[in-house]
């Protein structure tokens, strides 16, 4: 993919409101959602990062201890939230029925939560629903109270169910408050001016199978925007000129003459050459299924070789800037 494309697909995104990004877990999609959460801000962005993925670890990933249901500053002009279940439908008891937080002890949260667990889409609704809150929010000058809020979703498997739960839901309800809350949630959700769906792979039959298949249902079932894929752990290939410069140096002749220059050790570098090269031949089918079969851009992230946490966080968002 061209760098052009690149810089147009990532700009574009950032305009949005709102981004959701999903994926196969494992495929590195709370690293992206942390990136481009701390993109954002550095562009001077107030973002809200939120965390939805009970398996993620956003706010590590943000160099920041656990979080709650309370946005906390964890960098300049960025904020994390956790969002679970629970605590999202005692907020929209309190924010929409006026429900004071107490009544979680009385028969009355027995009732709304029968509700809630009963009939399919209500709690997938309000998760998605409390986000669809934060991003209508204002300051009392007017302005937003977030400029983009980045969502590290749940696995692809089930992302769809709480992104289409609003409108689902407006099956069931017509009219009334509930229904003014479903609509609008369902509005922010499928406006491509607002909000778009990223997928996150790896070049890998398994994630790259998946992350097609959550593309076409995307495409296929729902109104919902999608922005670029951002394929992890990319392996550029060596030249030709290269790659025969390491079969040469893979000989246990010409690995002796190189080792009498510079010393030991050239066998384990030699090897690990070989192996990343390996690897690069391995991804190229997978990585060029992905390009084929997505209607968005894909947009490569190499192997950072760090732990998990603000560091490899910073070098993606690096890696992503400087395509862009």
């Amino acid at each position: 993919m061209a760098r052009a494309s690149r810089r147009a697909g990532l700009d574009d995104l950032l305009r949005k409101r709102v981004i959701f990004v999903a994926g196969k877990g494992g495929t590195g999609k709370t690293t992206v959602t942390a990136a481009l959460a701390l993109i954002g801000a550095r562009r001077g962005l107030r973002v809200l990062a939120v965390e939805v993925d009970a398996k993620g670890d956003l706010p590590a990933a943000l160099g920041h201890p656990p979080v709650g249901f309370r946005p906390v500053l964890v960098q300049r002009n960025l904020s994390v939230i956790a969002l679970h279940a629970d605590e999202s439908f005692q907020e929209y008891l309190g924010i929409f029925f006026r429900v004071p937080r107490f009544t979680r002890l009385t028969p009355l949260a027995g009732v709304f939560d029968f509700v809630a667990s009963g009939v399919p889409g209500p709690r997938d609704m309000l998760m998605v629903g409390k986000i669809a809150y934060e991003e209508r929010r204002r300051e009392a000058d007017g302005r937003p109270t977030w400029d983009l809020i980045v969502v590290d979703s749940t696995a692809s498997g089930h992302v769809l169910s709480q992104l289409t739960a609003a409108r689902a839901m407006r099956k069931l309800v017509r009219g009334g408050m509930i229904g003014s809350q479903v609509d609008f949630v369902d509005a922010m959700v499928t406006d491509h001016r607002v909000t778009a769906l990223c997928i996150t792979a790896l070049p890998e039959e398994m994630p790259v199978a998946e992350a097609l298949d959550l593309h076409d249902q995307v495409v296929r079932r729902t109104d919902i925007g999608l922005g670029p894929c951002f394929l992890n752990r990319s392996l550029t290939p060596a030249a030709s000129r290269q790659r025969r410069l390491l079969e040469l140096l893979g000989t246990p002749a010409h690995t002796r003459a190189v080792a009498e220059l510079v010393g030991d050790g050239v066998e384990g570098v030699v090897a690990g050459a070989l192996l990343a090269e390996r690897l690069a031949q391995q991804a190229q089918p997978h990585a060029r299924r992905l390009t084929a079969g997505l209607s968005v851009p894909v947009i490569p992230i190499p192997l950072v070789a760090t732990r998990p946490g603000l560091v490899t966080t910073r070098a993606v968002a690096g890696v992503l800037e400087a395509a862009a």
